[in-house]
């Protein structure tokens, strides 16, 4: 009897455990005898008062929080908070609350670059934390004009709205300037400037400030370009291609020193083909013709559109309705060719803080064909319902628009965190094989997986291919497949080949609603190692 009532205690406990291990994939990571390792990527993420009512912070904050993945025994999670004007002026920004601060263009970059230039003691304070936090070996990354607010520009000042940007900079942190030519359209106008003063910053001005309009700043905003990719850097190194589509929108083009006091990357550079040389991504001079009178009309009619302004400020309001704009001959001019787009950076003490500047934004959706369509000529254009738009896109899935970078975003904030090189996130899906090393191998050894984590059933199979000369090669083949993320994915992986070279890559299969989701194959191998005798 008691025989029996041992079984069907047994019985229950197994039967138990069964159903707790498939249906609770976090109770299976955080329990039992190998638990994982926990390390979060402590994020603070810039805001304005009004907190997430920013587009940029918005996509920041689809692709950032809580965001999770595995390499080796260590599970890596991304923790993001919001942080004030009032948090950095009480001290609250320094490395034992955070490791990387986060500054995105638009409304919170572009804003922070243009006011800070005032000398008084709160700015002061304010510009002195963060100079201190990266100091203190905390990181930083910043897109457009984010990456304007730590840079100083590479020339002298000629403009009002360049004195600003000058001496709203954090000095003295990055070694990395910029090359903005930032003149006003509307206010150089009206101050007797020429039209093509303007520059390249029409680019963005030029572009449209309706939020319900589908061509306008949402949700395709700006010029999608194919950067140049330095795949040398750890950032880039598992990524196949060597360019890149990210989406500029006016930021500037940076200028690395020639003899740079500490070591410093560029990772991408602009296209060769100059913007304003490429017939799809040509934008002409439009003149405004409506004076101070136009202006003023402008507040009135500012004020009735403020649901479909991202400002609600009579001001901004005046600027973006004052009409009527006339398209001129001239081409807005900009000066971009091969200059670099993005840079890394590591500070030159011992805490050795990393900086990740980016002149695009990384963040924005990205799409593919089409052209810069300029407005038809009316009495009645202005800023508002903007003077081009991008037209004939390829349909695609929004999903796909929406998320194209995401991985870009996140290995960039992983570096600048200070994850291993040999730990950051996946590029081209939910899983990657890590870089196997050392390169040459001469018997079994240990093949490591990266993956995302979800709270649902997860596994990982191993792919490998084999050559005995480094260009023939045999078709991929399943070599196994590790059922258990409690102690990390790896495999030790026998070279039944022989010597020869072997490439490898992985795919993540997700249990959801009783059926497997599986990741697509890569467009090439993760990892390779040589099997030597």
């Amino acid at each position: 009897m008691k025989i029996k009532i041992l079984s069907i205690a047994v019985f229950l406990i197994l039967f138990f455990s069964y159903f707790v291990s498939a249906d609770s994939h976090v109770a299976e990571l955080d329990s039992g005898p190998n638990i994982l390792e926990v390390k979060e990527v402590k994020i603070a993420m810039l805001a304005q008062e009004r907190g997430w009512d920013c587009r940029d912070l918005e996509y920041f904050k689809e692709m950032l929080p809580d965001y999770e993945w595995v390499v080796n025994s260590t599970k890596y999670r991304f923790k993001v908070d919001l942080i004030l004007d009032k948090d950095i002026l009480s001290g609250n920004l320094k490395v034992d609350n955070y490791d990387v601060l986060l500054i995105a263009g638009g409304a919170v970059g572009d804003a922070e670059a243009m006011i800070r230039w005032i000398p008084n003691v709160r700015n002061f304070i304010w510009k002195r934390s963060i100079a201190n936090f990266i100091k203190n070996g905390g990181g930083y990354f910043s897109d457009c004009g984010g990456t304007t607010l730590i840079t100083d520009l590479d020339h002298k000042p000629t403009t009002p709205e360049e004195m600003v940007l000058e001496r709203s900079a954090i000095d003295g942190i990055s070694c990395v300037k910029t090359d903005f030519q930032a003149r006003e359209p509307l206010l150089c106008q009206l101050l007797g400037d020429p039209p093509k003063s303007t520059g390249m910053l029409g680019y963005i001005l030029y572009s449209g400030w309706n939020l319900s309009s589908p061509n306008a700043n949402p949700p395709r905003n700006g010029i999608p370009l194919d950067y140049q990719i330095n795949t040398n850097h750890p950032i880039f190194d598992d990524y196949l291609k060597d360019t890149r589509r990210i989406s500029w929108i006016g930021g500037p083009g940076l200028v690395v020193p020639e003899n740079p006091d500490r070591e410093v990357t560029v990772l991408a550079r602009f296209p060769v083909e100059e913007i304003s040389e490429n017939e799809s991504t040509q934008v002409h001079v439009w003149e405004y013709q409506g004076g101070f009178r136009g202006v003023f009309k402008g507040i009135f009619k500012g004020f009735k559109d403020r649901e479909n302004l991202e400002f609600t400020n009579p001001f901004i309001g005046a600027y973006t309705h004052a009409e009527d704009w006339d398209p001129m001959d001239k081409i807005l001019e900009t000066n971009f060719s091969n200059k670099p787009a993005i840079t890394a950076e590591i500070y030159p003490n011992e805490n050795q803080g990393r900086l990740l500047l980016c002149s695009p934004h990384t963040e924005r959706n990205i799409w593919w064909g089409g052209h810069v369509q300029e407005s038809v000529d009316t009495d009645h254009n202005n800023l508002f319902e903007g003077l081009w738009m991008w037209v004939d896109i390829i349909p695609n899935p929004w999903d796909l628009e929406r998320t194209y970078n995401y991985w870009l975003n996140r290995r960039c904030i992983a570096w600048a965190g200070k994850v291993a090189d040999n730990d950051l996130p996946p590029v081209y899906g939910p899983s990657q094989i890590c870089d196997i090393y050392p390169y040459n191998q001469s018997s079994e050894f240990t093949v490591t997986g990266n993956a995302e984590v979800t709270d649902r059933i997860e596994s990982l199979d191993l792919y490998y291919r084999y050559s005995s000369e480094n260009e023939t090669w045999t078709p991929w083949i399943l070599y196994e497949t590790d059922f258990d993320v409690s102690d990390g994915w790896s495999w030790e992986f026998s070279p039944l080949d022989g010597v020869g070279y072997y490439e490898f890559y992985s795919i993540r299969h997700v249990e959801y609603e009783h059926e497997w989701l599986n990741e697509a194959a890569p467009p090439g191998p993760d990892a390779i190692a040589r099997v030597v005798d």
